[in-house]
């Protein structure tokens, strides 16, 4: 006998899906790169810190050369059983490099690569809205060597 339930065998959620905020906090400058920093979940101070300590460590120097643009963006995630730390630049024209850094609340932050680097729904609101800021002020522009336009570009919203 088939079963024609359309029933999941597993159980996706407990709790139903709540808004967080997403705020622009500042352009960071540092060596040479120009970094708009998001807060989604209000991440403490140290938080924001440790992120910029890992950013340190990863940015490539220099900062613009044939490939990289010396721009991205950072996203600090003050999740509900983890903190996260995002560090993306874009280079090659059109492609975004990620690295991700995670923990446990109140452990160190630790790069999350070979075991997988991925984005929740929450970080993913954000990287749409820097790929759509960037296709917007850097794409459809020729031959565009200015990125104020694209530092502009801010997010503040509760997604």
């Amino acid at each position: 006998m088939t079963s024609t339930s359309l029933e999941p065998a597993i159980q996706v959620s407990q709790t139903p899906y709540q808004t967080r905020s997403v705020r622009f906090l500042e352009i960071w400058d540092w060596m040479g790169w120009r970094i708009k920093v998001y807060g989604l979940n209000n991440p403490s101070p140290a938080l924001i810190e440790a992120t910029k300590i890992k950013a340190r460590e990863r940015l490539p120097i220099p900062a613009v050369n044939g490939e990289r643009y010396g721009v991205g963006y950072m996203i600090v995630h003050a999740g509900a059983v983890g903190d996260y730390g995002f560090i993306n630049w874009w280079c090659l024209e059109d492609i975004v490099q990620h690295h991700m850094y995670g923990a446990r609340k109140g452990q160190p932050l630790q790069y999350r690569y070979p075991e997988g680097a991925g984005y929740c729904v929450w970080e993913l609101a954000v990287c749409w809205f820097e790929r759509q800021a960037w296709v917007e002020t850097v794409l459809k522009e020729a031959k565009a060597t200015d990125f104020s336009a694209y530092l502009e570009r801010r997010m503040n919203e509760d997604v």
